[in-house]
């Protein structure tokens, strides 16, 4: 039983890695927003996606003339990335037809297996999607590109504040991000267990301040010179915290040259990094995502004497749509075709 399970995940992560070259993920990154196009490799690969209000399923995978999958609009944007990616390895993995219950997060997170043998075929193409799901969602180079791109350190995986703004990043929620980090052996199996007693409410908490705040449930993403220059996935309603060194002992201040209407200013903030006098100072704003579309926001560092800016920031910002019926995916390829 070991040894079937164990070739059922290796055989589900193989086949992620194989449509990662199939369909150049990697290449192709910077023009997915950082993330895996998993709705994208769907329509890529003729495998309609349907957005649903189900009640009780995650999920299904049909299994017909031709394979479709309908998601639960339900859940979180995170969840419905991962059920995404669980009901592509049934299609590519050539399962049979499955209804995935809630049960699949416990499942895939903890590796959890219903008590006794039942129908173990089943359960077997239930692990090797979850393996597929999780590889082809969070594969190790993944991982690694956003560490160097935002400048995180090994030491710094672990980390919750790191580890959720690692999990926004890669489109996962934060325990799956974890989950995947120690997969990956970049932090081991105990870091994990302390970092998830810090839960994603208390992080968001830390991030926001004293900003204004409507919905728990939306996401806070901390943007800085490290973000400047690429698109932030973000959704609706989300907060985006922009914070920006500047030199304040030399009369330097980062003043907002141009904001977007898609972003709503909620308040604005000059935080002190150090004791140290002449240390630089922090400038923080503090945004709602609003319609959907890219929203820019440029910032210019001067000091109030001179009129040419000494430096230059500018953020993009993705704010994607709600997924309804058929997905957007779907629909642009039916467009095109």
């Amino acid at each position: 039983m070991n040894g079937s399970v164990r070739n059922a995940r290796l055989n589900g992560a193989a086949e992620a890695h194989r449509i990662h070259r199939m369909m150049e993920s990697r290449e192709r990154l910077e023009a997915t927003d950082g993330q895996v196009d998993v709705f994208g490799i769907l329509a890529e690969l003729e495998i309609l996606v349907v957005f649903k209000p189900l009640d009780g399923l995650l999920g299904a995978f049909l299994k017909q003339e031709a394979p479709g999958v309908i998601i639960s609009t339900k859940r979180p944007y995170s969840v419905q990335r991962f059920t995404g990616a669980h009901e592509l390895g049934h299609a590519v993995l050539n399962h049979d037809p499955s209804l995935d219950s809630p049960g699949v997060l416990r499942r895939a997170a903890i590796g959890y297996l219903p008590a006794g043998r039942g129908n173990f075929r089943a359960h077997l193409q239930e692990i090797e999607a979850d393996a597929f799901a999780g590889e082809l969602l969070a594969p190790r180079w993944l991982l690694i590109y956003h560490a160097k791109r935002q400048g995180w350190q090994a030491s710094q995986l672990s980390d919750p504040d790191v580890a959720y703004q690692m999990a926004l990043r890669c489109g996962c929620s934060y325990e799956a991000t974890l989950r995947s980090l120690a997969r990956n052996s970049l932090i081991s199996d105990v870091q994990v267990d302390a970092a998830l007693e810090t839960k994603p409410k208390a992080l968001k908490a830390r991030l926001r301040g004293d900003a204004e705040w409507i919905n728990p449930w939306s996401d806070v993403w901390r943007l800085t010179d490290r973000d400047q220059g690429h698109r932030v996935p973000a959704a609706g309603g989300d907060l985006l915290r922009v914070g920006l060194l500047q030199k304040s002992a030399a009369g330097y201040r980062w003043t907002a040259s141009e904001v977007d209407p898609g972003l709503l200013l909620l308040t604005e903030d000059v935080r002190i990094t150090t004791a140290t006098v002449g240390a630089p100072s922090e400038k923080l704003w503090y945004y709602r995502a609003g319609c959907e579309g890219l929203a820019v926001a440029s910032y210019a560092e001067r000091r109030s004497w001179e009129t040419a800016a000494v430096a230059a920031a500018r953020f993009e910002v993705n704010i994607r749509p709600v997924e309804k019926g058929l997905s957007r995916a779907n629909r642009a390829r039916l467009a095109a075709a």
